[in-house]
């Protein structure tokens, strides 16, 4: 339903989540945070993987 308003309608939607495989399939974008502060934020791509595995848990 969330991609589906995104695509659909040009939504910008704003997840809060810590389930990397729940979050991979919405989000196109990513910033990791760290007691409210962006540390990293971009593609999964483009994020290095030692941040994803810390703040990301599968």
């Amino acid at each position: 339903m969330l991609r589906k308003l995104n695509q659909e309608l040009g939504m910008t939607i704003l997840l809060v989540e810590h389930q990397l495989p729940f979050a991979r399939h919405l989000a196109d974008r990513f910033c990791l945070m760290d007691k409210g502060r962006s540390v990293a934020n971009g593609t999964l791509g483009q994020l290095d993987e030692g941040l994803i595995d810390t703040y990301l848990t599968e």
